[in-house]
């Protein structure tokens, strides 16, 4: 087995703990999460607005898909006309 891989696992592990320790167990990672509350509540505010002009617009695209469904069924694309739309004269 190779020990490469795990060794990386074994660092990217001790990195978020020191990370966590730093953000929880210190004055300056305290500082820091008070800080980035209000940066964090805004985006997810703005994912929000995203997610809801996104439906807006599925919607918007379903709704016009509809219509262009019914209008194809009402009008005959690429069929052949009846005779009495041929325009040539009746005997």
């Amino acid at each position: 087995m190779d020990s490469q891989p795990q060794l990386g696992k074994v660092l990217a592990g001790a990195a978020i703990g020191a990370g966590f320790a730093f953000l929880f167990l210190t004055s300056k990672g305290h500082r820091l999460l008070d800080n980035a509350e209000p940066w964090l509540d805004g985006v997810i505010r703005d994912l929000q607005r995203l997610r809801s002009a996104t439906g807006k617009a599925r919607e918007a695209i379903d709704e016009g898909r509809r219509s262009f469904a019914a209008m194809s069924d009402a009008v005959p694309f690429g069929q052949p006309r009846d005779r009495e739309w041929s325009g040539g004269p009746r005997h």
